[in-house]
């Protein structure tokens, strides 16, 4: 989803520049000119709209009250020049996400100085005890997989499988997987799914130096059948919650590969986007045999501020809860134990994050939660200024994250 999807009626953004003051600090922008200032005070806005030239009105809106009664931080009168340019000095504004609002037409997102978003963990004081007798659990369950060839994805090259494998609870998790046929050891690229995304194959001529596998964690991906929500499953105890079977699928498919006789343990890597960032952040944090970790757009990331900014998914949560009559407090208490900014202390592998300002689902505030949280110092973020939250989408983020992943192995 693009920025046009924030306009109202015909107007639409045309993407142009604003100035930070001083150099960047660990991320970058995709192109180099959106509206993310990083630098110090005083902002500029500087950026060309599809509106009739001529006086308008201007405001910024804080991202945490776009559920609620919104919060102006900033209202000015300005106006739209002739070349469809508008300037607006914006002066000092706090760290954080904003948007803008011109007119009654436009409405997009700027931030200001990402890295500085505080949003702290709430971890309970069971937190690591919690997720240490699960896993404890877990291990209690023989891997056992089961392959089956799939003919067709495969050639000289690489052949692929469909795997599966038990889990916590007696589910079944497995992947796709594609291996290269010469003998050898290989590093390994696992990929975890979007929410509810569809699968796809590897080309088994593709990537012929590496391995590369797909996971499905209990429900989804190779085994879904339905449309289904997943993300209010079991809500009412931390013990019956989707996401504690399904983290749990992300470590064992972390255990999988590196049982492969021909995986070179010291190079997995770890990559998703969405609800697939999310688990890629799960896995760098609860195994240390991940050595680098992409993230984009990651999912799960700050509950309670998740429901002050967009409406999905929070509040499918929230209506379930009201249904089974849990209360707030308890929800998020019980959510703290699946946000994956609770998680992000614990990695301490090089992470690289992109994110799109514009997005809509899976918040840049949400993403920083978890950014600004991790473990390493060894870390780098991308925007797409433009991008909502459709970051597979984009042509320039593929090439960035494989340059970092390279170059981390």
């Amino acid at each position: 989803m693009h920025v046009r999807s924030y306009l109202i009626g015909l107007a639409s953004i045309i993407l142009a520049a604003c100035h930070p003051s001083s150099p960047k600090p660990t991320g970058c922008s995709l192109p180099d000119n959106g509206w993310l200032f990083l630098g110090n005070t005083p902002y500029t806005l500087n950026t060309r709209v599809e509106a009739a030239p001529g006086p308008a009105s201007f405001c910024l809106v804080t991202d945490l009250s776009l559920m609620g009664e919104p919060e102006v931080v900033f209202s000015a009168d300005a106006t739209v020049a002739p070349d469809s340019t508008l300037t607006v000095e914006l002066g000092n504004l706090e760290p954080g996400f904003y948007q803008v609002r011109l007119r009654d037409s436009i409405r997009f997102n700027i931030g200001i100085r990402p890295e500085d978003v505080l949003s702290l963990p709430d971890a309970q004081p069971d937190f690591d005890a919690f997720w240490e007798q699960t896993f404890a659990e877990l291990e209690t369950i023989p891997l056992e997989p089961e392959w089956v060839e799939i003919p067709e994805f495969s050639n000289e090259i690489r052949t692929t499988y469909d795997v599966t494998y038990p889990s916590l609870g007696g589910a079944t998790a497995g992947c796709s997987i594609c291996i290269p046929n010469a003998p050898g050891k290989y590093p390994v690229y696992i990929q975890y799914m979007g929410y509810g995304a569809p699968t796809f194959r590897f080309d088994p001529s593709g990537n012929p130096d590496r391995i590369d596998v797909l996971v499905s964690v209990r429900g989804q991906g190779i085994f879904k059948k339905a449309s289904e929500s997943w993300v209010s499953q079991g809500i009412e105890s931390k013990e019956t919650y989707y996401y504690r079977g399904a983290f749990c699928d992300v470590k064992r498919a972390v255990e999988f590969v590196a049982s492969l006789e021909k995986a070179d343990t010291d190079k997995i890597v770890a990559m998703g986007e969405s609800q697939g960032g999310a688990f890629t952040a799960i896995a760098a944090a609860v195994d240390k045999r991940i050595k680098v970790a992409s993230l984009a757009v990651p999912f799960l990331g700050d509950y309670p501020d998740y429901a002050k900014i967009v409406y999905w998914p929070v509040h499918e949560v929230f209506a379930e809860a009201d249904r089974l009559e849990i209360p707030r407090e308890d929800l998020f208490r019980t959510l703290s134990y699946f946000d994956v900014k609770n998680f992000a202390p614990r990695i301490t592998c090089p992470v690289i994050m992109a994110f799109g300002l514009q997005d809509p689902t899976c918040p840049p505030h949400t993403n920083f939660s978890i950014y600004n949280n991790l473990g390493t110092r060894d870390k780098r973020f991308v925007c797409v200024p433009t991008c909502g939250h459709a970051m597979w989408e984009e042509a320039a983020w593929p090439p960035v994250r494989d340059a970092f992943l390279s170059e981390k192995l």
